[in-house]
Protein backbone atom coordinates (compact mmCIF):
# COMPACT_ATOMS: atom_id res chain seq x y z
CA UNK A 1 0.00 0.00 0.00
CA UNK A 2 2.91 2.38 0.62
CA UNK A 3 3.31 5.12 3.16
CA UNK A 4 1.13 8.13 3.87
CA UNK A 5 2.68 10.18 1.07
CA UNK A 6 1.83 7.52 -1.50
CA UNK A 7 -1.60 6.78 -0.03
CA UNK A 8 -2.61 10.45 -0.20
CA UNK A 9 -0.78 11.40 -3.40
CA UNK A 10 -3.91 12.20 -5.46
CA UNK A 11 -5.38 14.30 -2.65
CA UNK A 12 -2.07 16.09 -2.07
CA UNK A 13 -1.96 16.98 -5.78
CA UNK A 14 -5.52 18.34 -5.72
CA UNK A 15 -5.09 20.24 -2.42
CA UNK A 16 -1.38 21.15 -2.59
CA UNK A 17 -1.29 23.62 0.29
CA UNK A 18 -3.03 21.42 2.84
CA UNK A 19 -1.56 19.00 5.35
CA UNK A 20 -2.95 15.43 5.46
CA UNK A 21 -5.28 16.12 8.41
CA UNK A 22 -6.53 19.31 6.71
CA UNK A 23 -7.23 17.37 3.51
CA UNK A 24 -9.45 14.94 5.40
CA UNK A 25 -11.27 17.81 7.15
CA UNK A 26 -11.82 19.62 3.86
CA UNK A 27 -13.00 16.50 2.01
CA UNK A 28 -15.60 15.99 4.74
CA UNK A 29 -16.64 19.64 4.41
CA UNK A 30 -16.95 19.22 0.63
CA UNK A 31 -19.39 16.33 1.05
CA UNK A 32 -21.73 18.78 2.78
CA UNK A 33 -21.07 22.01 0.85
CA UNK A 34 -19.55 21.36 -2.58
CA UNK A 35 -22.90 21.65 -4.39
CA UNK A 36 -23.33 25.21 -3.06
CA UNK A 37 -20.57 26.47 -5.39
CA UNK A 38 -19.86 26.51 -9.12
CA UNK A 39 -16.13 25.84 -8.89
CA UNK A 40 -13.09 25.79 -6.59
CA UNK A 41 -9.52 27.05 -6.89
CA UNK A 42 -6.87 25.63 -4.56
CA UNK A 43 -3.58 27.04 -3.29
CA UNK A 44 -4.78 30.41 -4.60
CA UNK A 45 -2.15 33.15 -4.47
CA UNK A 46 -2.97 36.79 -3.75
CA UNK A 47 -1.15 39.99 -2.92
CA UNK A 48 2.18 41.31 -3.99
CA UNK A 49 5.16 39.04 -3.82
CA UNK A 50 8.76 40.10 -3.32
CA UNK A 51 10.71 40.68 -6.54
CA UNK A 52 14.45 40.04 -6.01
CA UNK A 53 15.21 42.52 -8.78
CA UNK A 54 16.34 42.69 -12.39
CA UNK A 55 19.78 41.17 -11.73
CA UNK A 56 18.07 37.78 -11.40
CA UNK A 57 16.83 35.70 -14.37
CA UNK A 58 13.13 36.16 -15.09
CA UNK A 59 12.21 32.59 -14.10
CA UNK A 60 13.90 33.09 -10.70
CA UNK A 61 12.09 36.41 -10.23
CA UNK A 62 8.73 34.83 -11.05
CA UNK A 63 9.34 31.95 -8.63
CA UNK A 64 10.39 34.37 -5.88
CA UNK A 65 7.30 36.49 -6.40
CA UNK A 66 4.98 33.46 -6.30
CA UNK A 67 6.70 31.96 -3.27
CA UNK A 68 6.26 35.17 -1.27
CA UNK A 69 2.61 35.81 -2.12
CA UNK A 70 -0.14 34.89 0.32
CA UNK A 71 -1.64 31.47 -0.31
CA UNK A 72 -5.30 30.70 0.33
CA UNK A 73 -6.23 27.04 0.90
CA UNK A 74 -9.35 27.28 -1.29
CA UNK A 75 -11.50 29.85 -3.05
CA UNK A 76 -15.04 28.68 -3.76
CA UNK A 77 -16.95 30.55 -6.46
CA UNK A 78 -20.67 31.12 -6.91
CA UNK A 79 -20.78 33.00 -10.23
CA UNK A 80 -18.25 35.80 -9.63
CA UNK A 81 -18.70 35.87 -5.83
CA UNK A 82 -15.65 34.47 -3.98
CA UNK A 83 -15.59 32.57 -0.71
CA UNK A 84 -12.19 32.33 0.94
CA UNK A 85 -11.72 29.08 2.84
CA UNK A 86 -9.00 28.44 5.40
CA UNK A 87 -8.73 24.84 6.62
CA UNK A 88 -7.14 24.02 9.97
CA UNK A 89 -6.81 21.14 12.35
CA UNK A 90 -7.64 22.65 15.77
CA UNK A 91 -8.10 26.25 14.63
CA UNK A 92 -7.02 29.17 16.75
CA UNK A 93 -6.15 32.84 16.57
CA UNK A 94 -3.60 32.42 13.78
CA UNK A 95 -6.23 30.92 11.44
CA UNK A 96 -8.58 33.84 12.11
CA UNK A 97 -5.67 36.23 11.51
CA UNK A 98 -4.98 34.53 8.20
CA UNK A 99 -8.61 34.99 7.13
CA UNK A 100 -8.55 38.67 8.15
CA UNK A 101 -5.37 39.16 6.12
CA UNK A 102 -6.72 37.33 3.09
CA UNK A 103 -9.95 39.32 3.17
CA UNK A 104 -8.13 42.69 3.33
CA UNK A 105 -5.65 41.80 0.58
CA UNK A 106 -8.39 40.33 -1.61
CA UNK A 107 -10.38 43.57 -1.39
CA UNK A 108 -7.22 45.59 -2.15
CA UNK A 109 -6.44 43.37 -5.17
CA UNK A 110 -10.07 43.34 -6.40
CA UNK A 111 -11.58 46.74 -5.54
CA UNK A 112 -14.30 46.49 -8.20
CA UNK A 113 -15.37 42.93 -7.38
CA UNK A 114 -17.61 41.64 -4.63
CA UNK A 115 -16.11 41.33 -1.17
CA UNK A 116 -15.35 37.72 -0.26
CA UNK A 117 -17.18 35.63 2.28
CA UNK A 118 -14.65 34.06 4.66
CA UNK A 119 -15.03 30.59 6.15
CA UNK A 120 -12.84 28.80 8.65
CA UNK A 121 -13.19 25.03 8.22
CA UNK A 122 -11.91 22.99 11.15
CA UNK A 123 -12.44 19.86 13.20
CA UNK A 124 -12.21 21.74 16.49
CA UNK A 125 -11.93 25.32 17.64
CA UNK A 126 -9.55 26.46 20.35
CA UNK A 127 -11.11 27.96 23.46
CA UNK A 128 -12.12 31.66 23.23
CA UNK A 129 -12.11 31.67 19.42
CA UNK A 130 -15.92 31.67 19.04
CA UNK A 131 -16.02 35.24 20.39
CA UNK A 132 -13.28 36.32 17.99
CA UNK A 133 -15.08 34.72 15.04
CA UNK A 134 -18.35 36.40 16.02
CA UNK A 135 -16.65 39.81 16.17
CA UNK A 136 -14.90 39.24 12.83
CA UNK A 137 -18.04 38.18 11.01
CA UNK A 138 -16.30 35.10 9.63
CA UNK A 139 -18.21 31.84 9.42
CA UNK A 140 -16.80 28.76 11.10
CA UNK A 141 -17.78 25.26 10.01
CA UNK A 142 -16.73 22.57 12.47
CA UNK A 143 -16.51 19.21 10.71
CA UNK A 144 -16.13 16.00 12.65
CA UNK A 145 -13.34 14.00 11.05
CA UNK A 146 -11.97 10.50 11.51
CA UNK A 147 -8.18 10.51 11.16
CA UNK A 148 -7.69 6.76 11.65
CA UNK A 149 -6.73 6.36 7.97
CA UNK A 150 -3.57 8.37 8.71
CA UNK A 151 -2.29 5.97 11.37
CA UNK A 152 0.59 3.74 10.34
CA UNK A 153 -0.21 0.09 9.82
CA UNK A 154 1.94 -2.98 10.27
CA UNK A 155 2.57 -2.94 6.50
CA UNK A 156 3.58 0.75 6.31
CA UNK A 157 7.21 1.21 5.18
CA UNK A 158 9.41 2.11 8.12
CA UNK A 159 6.76 1.13 10.69
CA UNK A 160 8.23 -0.25 13.87
CA UNK A 161 5.88 -1.90 16.32
CA UNK A 162 5.92 -0.39 19.80
CA UNK A 163 7.78 -2.45 22.38
CA UNK A 164 5.63 -5.08 24.05
CA UNK A 165 4.59 -4.51 27.67
CA UNK A 166 7.16 -4.10 30.38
Amino acid sequence: MGGLAQKMQADRMKFPGMLPREILIFKNWLTQHEAEYDRFDYNFRIGAGVDPGPTWPDYVRQCAIQNTQLRIDAVAWKANAPTIIEVKDRAGASAIGQLATYEAVWIKDNPQGPAPVCILVTNRLQVNMAAVLQKSGFRCDVVLTDFSSLKPTLTSPGYTAPPSGS
